[in-house]
């Protein structure tokens, strides 16, 4: 037969074919970057995890004395110097993650909703929209500092205006400091979910809302029985990417409170933080990465598993 060699197995002649049709070699540069940046450091964590890693065993990390789940042991159950256990940044970073994505989704909704339809001056409006979003963590962070100060900082200045406080809350230290982590993750997150739901709407078939309107579907109706149902798929991403993104913000707590931050504010990456550089205890560091890593990976795969699944029955 032309173009087989001789002697040739025809599975792998099969095979070498397939390879050549399909140039599956074009992803090799981005396999490699995902082991190197990505696989590599996953392994060094958890066996890190599993060694007693400290200052005096940093220098020979690798050799250091196996520890098994004692690091994961440690987490959970002796505080760290600020009185914070593994078990309180989870709760904290929970708390933060889902509370957040629950208030900026009916405010994103809201919000592309609004700028949907034309209208004269609706690129300007959309282009305001994400001034929050576009703004760097880091510099988001540094204004929260200024806005959140306790008595010459604007909020105190306009709940003491209003009567509400005595203009002397402490917003940055103390239990009030995760309402200002919290109002501040808020403000700077609502744009994720408004594009995310603009992108839908445009997705949404001009037939459908042609034929609810033949239907005699109201505004509401439209959008109960119409809109709403077309963007379940896209919501549900939304708010998944939305909850993961909250859970591992490193940054607004990191530059907002400074060092030590108050005990409200200490989420899991903050915690893995001071455990690695100020307390130098790299294992029990690494077994907060690690746990961190499992409860990042839960929802994606039962998100991808119902994805997959409704796939398969429609």
């Amino acid at each position: 037969m032309a173009g087989r060699p001789r002697g040739a197995a025809p599975w792998l002649v099969a095979a070498a074919r397939r390879w050549r049709d399909r140039p599956l070699w074009m992803l090799l540069p981005a396999t490699v970057a995902l082991l190197v940046i990505v696989l590599v450091p996953v392994v060094i964590t958890i066996w890190l995890s599993l060694l007693n890693v400290n200052v005096s065993t940093l220098r020979q990390w690798l050799g250091a004395p196996f520890y098994g789940i004692h690091n994961f042991i440690n987490a959970f159950t002796q505080p760290s110097t600020l009185g914070v256990t593994l078990g309180w940044s989870i709760f904290v970073s929970f708390a933060f993650s889902l509370l957040t994505t629950v208030v900026i989704t009916p405010i994103g909704m809201l919000t592309a909703f609004s700028v949907h339809r034309r209208f004269r001056g609706r690129g300007v409006v959309r282009a305001i929209y994400l001034i929050p979003y576009v703004v760097p963590t880091f510099v988001t962070a540094l204004t929260a500092r200024v806005v959140f100060l306790n008595g010459s900082g604007l909020v105190d200045k306009i709940l003491g205006g209003l009567g509400i406080t005595n203009g002397q809350t402490y917003w940055l230290i103390g239990p009030n400091a995760y309402w200002a982590m919290q109002l501040t993750e808020i403000w700077a997150t609502w744009p994720f979910i408004y594009l995310m739901t603009l992108a839908g709407l445009q997705a949404v078939p001009k037939e459908h809302y042609e034929a609810s309107a033949l239907d005699g579907a109201g505004k509401f109706q439209r959008m109960r029985y119409v809109i709403v149902p077309e963007l379940a798929g896209v919501l549900k991403l939304a708010m998944l990417l939305s909850t993961l993104f909250h859970f591992g913000n490193f940054t607004l707590a990191f530059v907002m409170f400074g060092s030590p931050p108050p005990t409200g504010v200490e989420v899991l990456p903050i915690a893995a933080y001071y455990n690695a550089f100020d307390f130098f205890n790299y294992g029990v560091a690494s077994a907060i990465a690690v746990i961190t890593m499992v409860i990042l990976i839960i929802p994606g795969y039962l998100y991808l598993r119902s994805t997959r699944l409704a796939g398969e029955l429609a």
